[in-house]
């Protein structure tokens, strides 16, 4: 019989959080301040601002791609921020309409199209729980939308704030993204309503920039550490929560030398891994101009995901072929145009695996 073993106290981790809140209050800004913060920018939101950050990803594909590479490679990365998380979700939704050949989510029928995005939205925000694992905090931005909330057990309507992101019985990326959070913010300038005397006309004044901790009829909002239920939108008053909470990644394995990595007489007869260095990793190399003026003909969805991991057009001709989807000797510029983002983009995943696995044969 199995014994686990019980232990007391709180668990010291890194956090996820979402912070959301009307157009231009300032959610980059804040989030920037989070410890060690490296950005995967989706719309172009911290073009003006100086901070770490991935290149734009174009497709759903890199942006996973940008995800988990920061899980394998964490160190000097304190904070991964995605910004804004409703652009993630339209990747996702285009990803999906072209793995399944449709020019919209609501051609699917029966909410079928809603179903897949669920599930592959879910995708992401599991890479994230890995990466919190990993000592790093995940943050999501997003924008706000007021929408007419009906309470069930009640007559009436009223409006309500709440996230930017699909939300139907079939599919709420809304829902998953909140249970998903240790901590919601909602940013939002504090009005108050004045009457003149005279007049009786009302006016709303008040700038003073604020930050909601806790959930009431006009919005959604939760944090697990008993926080007031309005701050200052100021990274300040969380800073606290963050000291300490991210664990620090393992310094890098020492490069190993020439001599070192030299084979030992006994096996001098084994042949060497194709294109790897000393270290065992594998060697990126230029492309030539020859194979630039080919990437040149193809999407950019698909030549980001190729400059991202370094192939080159004759790997990629290469697994294709091996697939039986065209010829080994046909340019990969001269392919189906569908079949680019209507398979190579959406399966990208795939066919990395299977050219890693060619990469690692030997001469």
């Amino acid at each position: 019989m199995s014994m686990f073993e019980i232990k007391k106290g709180t668990i010291n981790k890194a956090l996820r959080v979402c912070v959301y809140g009307i157009e231009g209050i300032g959610k980059s800004t804040f989030a920037s301040q989070f410890p060690g913060a490296v950005f995967i920018d989706t719309e172009g939101s911290t073009n003006q601002m100086d901070v770490a950050r991935y290149p734009s990803p174009s497709t759903w594909e890199m942006l996973l791609s940008e995800v988990e590479q920061t899980i394998n490679n964490p160190s000097g990365i304190g904070t991964l921020v995605i910004d804004t998380v409703d652009w993630a979700q339209q990747l996702c939704v285009q990803s999906v309409c072209a793995k399944y050949n449709m020019s919209g989510i609501e051609d699917f029928g029966w909410g079928k199209g809603y179903s897949y995005v669920k599930e592959e939205f879910g995708k992401l925000l599991n890479l994230l729980n890995d990466l919190v694992d990993k000592g790093v905090n995940a943050v999501l931005i997003a924008h706000s939308a007021i929408r007419t909330f009906t309470k069930p057990d009640e007559m009436g309507q009223y409006d309500r704030y709440e996230l930017k992101l699909i939300d139907t019985q079939k599919c709420s990326i809304s829902g998953m993204v909140k249970e998903w959070s240790d901590l919601l913010l909602f940013a939002n300038y504090e009005t108050f309503i004045t009457e003149d005397a005279k007049t009786k006309k009302k006016y709303a004044t008040g700038n003073q920039r604020v930050m909601y901790t806790t959930h009431t009829a006009a919005w959604d909002a939760k944090n697990r550490f008993g926080m007031p239920d309005k701050l200052p939108f100021d990274y300040k008053k969380i800073a606290q929560l963050f000291e300490n909470k991210s664990e620090e990644a393992p310094a890098p394995a020492a490069p190993v030398t020439e001599a070192e990595a030299a084979p030992e007489p006994a096996k001098e007869a084994q042949a060497p891994a194709k294109n790897l260095d000393v270290n065992g990793m594998w060697k990126p190399t230029d492309y030539t101009p020859e194979e630039e003026e080919t990437l040149s003909h193809l999407p950019k969805q698909l030549t980001d995901l190729m400059r991202a991991d370094n192939v080159h057009p004759s790997e990629l001709s290469e697994v294709v072929a091996d697939q039986g989807h065209f010829p080994a000797n046909m340019p990969i510029d001269k392919y189906d145009p569908d079949y680019y983002l209507g398979f190579l983009v959406p399966n990208w995943k795939d066919v990395m695996d299977s050219i890693n696995e060619r990469r690692e044969l030997p001469f």
